[in-house]
């Protein structure tokens, strides 16, 4: 805010409270001091809380635990940095493998690992950045199947941001993708608290990192506006054709302990991995009622092969996936077609879907 005083304060200058005075030629300009805000954000709170509980957690651990992160950090050596050729202490190792346990999940590591694992590159078919999702699609898996997906965002409140990799905030820790897809819409909602808008500029950085002694070194950096077709291919959002646990709708005789299912477009395959317990009835299979699914599914039924659980020995059965998603019945019937029908079962794999 600026203001033009009266004649009066024209010999004025400098600052009181938060106002400042400034000569211009003959004018004289006041103006409003800007003023940092001392309000720690929910994110700056929960990060200085980890990093504090961590570094009283060196404190405890034994003088012997505390050589062998210090054996640890020497043999890593010097790397280069902005401000030159550093190392790395013994206790800033450990407080850097510790806080990134914590954040996948893990309790504190007292002693040094015998191996550090560097995060790494992730790579991804397509990616929509919109005010409505933010999915990354055909993520590749990693090879290590203590690897866990690191993702942190920023979206700029101006487009003409360039250096704000250093603000980005943790959005989720993910253990898997989830047929390749990872949905991060909700976790992006529930760490900003507002939806990206059209020509906003996010900043992305996501690697693979190992839960148990990984940390932080080579990740992907994504720097792109938002708009409403995807960032690779152009393409409109449609939702994956699947069906979830939490479509279905709970009743007295059918459990489910697990429903992730997934039909490809085209000639329709389905990929799923189903458990399910009939826990009262004679029926030998379950059925559930759902709230609705995608448009592509109206009547598919495939016939997989199915096993029941470990308390039943595993015995081998035929088992028939059948959807109904019209305006007659909505619901998903799994009956045994052969073999021996226990009521805990479950069934997985890539079939033909028919009709």
């Amino acid at each position: 805010m600026k203001l033009r005083p009266s004649i009066a304060f024209d010999s004025f200058s400098g600052s009181a409270g938060n106002v400042t005075a400034r000569k211009v030629g003959d004018n004289t300009y006041l103006s409003s001091r800007s003023k940092h805000s001392k309000k720690k954000t929910t994110y700056q709170a929960e990060r200085r809380c980890r990093f504090s509980e961590t570094t009283r957690g060196y404190s405890k651990i034994t003088e012997e635990q505390r050589l062998g992160w210090i054996s640890l950090a020497q043999s890593l050596g010097t790397y280069p940095t902005s401000t030159g050729q550093v190392s790395i202490t013994g206790h800033n190792l450990f407080v850097a493998i510790n806080s990134y346990r914590k954040i996948c999940g893990k309790g504190q590591r007292d002693d040094a690992p015998d191996v550090l694992r560097p995060s790494h590159y992730i790579a991804y078919d397509d990616l929509w950045l919109t005010p409505e999702h933010v999915v990354f699609t055909g993520l590749r898996p990693s090879g290590n199947p203590d690897d866990v997906l690191l993702i942190e965002m920023y979206p700029a409140s101006s487009p003409g941001a360039t250096k704000s990799w250093n603000k980005t905030a943790i959005v989720a820790v993910r253990p898997t993708a989830d047929w390749g897809d990872i949905d991060i819409s909700k976790a992006f909602l529930d760490k900003f608290g507002f939806p990206l808008t059209i020509g906003q500029l996010v900043f992305i950085k996501i690697c693979w990192i190992d839960s148990e002694c990984g940390y932080l070194k080579w990740f992907t950096m994504l720097s792109l506006t938002v708009r409403e077709s995807s960032q690779q291919h152009g393409e409109e959002y449609t939702p994956r054709a699947a069906v979830t646990e939490e479509v279905l709708i709970p009743n007295t005789y059918s459990e489910s302990e697990g429903f992730d299912y997934e039909m490809s477009p085209g000639s329709k395959m389905a990929s799923n991995d189903i458990t399910a317990k009939r826990t009262q009835g004679y029926s030998a299979g379950c059925e559930f009622r759902h709230t609705g699914l995608p448009d592509v599914f109206d009547f598919e039924r495939t016939d997989q092969w199915g096993r029941a659980t470990e308390e039943n020995g595993y015995y081998i059965q035929c088992v028939e996936v059948l959807i109904q998603n019209n305006n007659f019945d909505k619901k998903i019937t799994l009956s045994c077609r052969g073999g021996i029908f226990q009521p805990h079962f479950e069934t997985f794999g890539t079939y033909y879907v028919t009709r």
